[in-house]
């Protein structure tokens, strides 16, 4: 994996490149979104290099989302640490097509130690 822009050894797997999820099936219809948070790392590193995840930049994303759209808000707790690999055959096995059948949902989510109703709330 080539890593864009970053030193050796940096936990930004969002932004490695070539072999990990950006190119999984799943993931390939998120180009623009990839892009998006690309944008405010590099931003953000500028500004404060090594202090903010991608994982960070994507939950205060999802939560600030939610609120947007007139659902509740929540603290986010930070810190969190990005990965330093990716993988593509993972990424594959275990992120739900679009097209995926309930049956399937349901056995994805339970193979992660989730219940019907965990999978309901996280849809």
């Amino acid at each position: 994996n080539d890593v864009k822009g970053l030193r050796h050894g940096a936990p930004y797997s969002w932004i490695l490149v070539h072999a990990g999820e950006k190119t999984a099936g799943p993931d390939l219809h998120y180009a623009r979104g990839f892009k998006t948070i690309d944008d405010i790392k590099k931003n953000l590193e500028a500004a404060c290099s090594g202090v903010v995840s991608c994982a960070d930049i994507l939950t205060v994303a999802a939560r600030d989302s939610v609120v947007q759209l007139g659902g509740p808000t929540w603290t986010v707790p930070l810190g969190r640490r990005d990965s330093t690999t990716s993988n593509k055959i993972a990424a594959n096995a275990n992120i739900p097509s679009p097209t995926s059948t309930l049956s399937n949902l349901s056995s994805l989510f339970q193979a992660q130690g989730l219940s019907t109703k965990d999978m309901v709330a996280l849809s």
